[in-house]
């Protein structure tokens, strides 16, 4: 339910398919941020949950790396930081 009242759904325009995955960033003030992000491909029209989870993990895993860089030498622990070092990264949702 959660997820519905932040915009995450799905849109569909012919044979192409778009949706919304969203990924969890632990702000260093303790707030917990929801970003949005789109993915869309025609291979998802007749895709099965399988492909389209694989999908979307693939496209999140593009935006973390563009977001933040890992690092285990960090003194606050391993994990992926972001570049604006406001909070890490700590997953997403497809």
């Amino acid at each position: 339910m959660a997820i519905v009242a932040l915009g995450v759904g799905c849109w569909r325009t012919s044979m192409v398919v778009g949706v919304k995955g969203v990924l969890l960033i632990l702000l260093f003030t303790g707030e917990l941020e929801f970003r949005a992000f789109d993915y869309s491909s025609t291979r998802l029209f007749m895709a099965s949950d399988d492909a389209k989870v694989m999908a979307c993990d693939a496209r999140a895993n593009d935006l973390r790396e563009q977001i933040s860089e890992h690092s285990f030498e960090d003194p606050r622990g391993q994990g992926w930081y972001l570049k604006d070092g406001t909070g890490t990264v700590q997953g997403h949702i497809c």
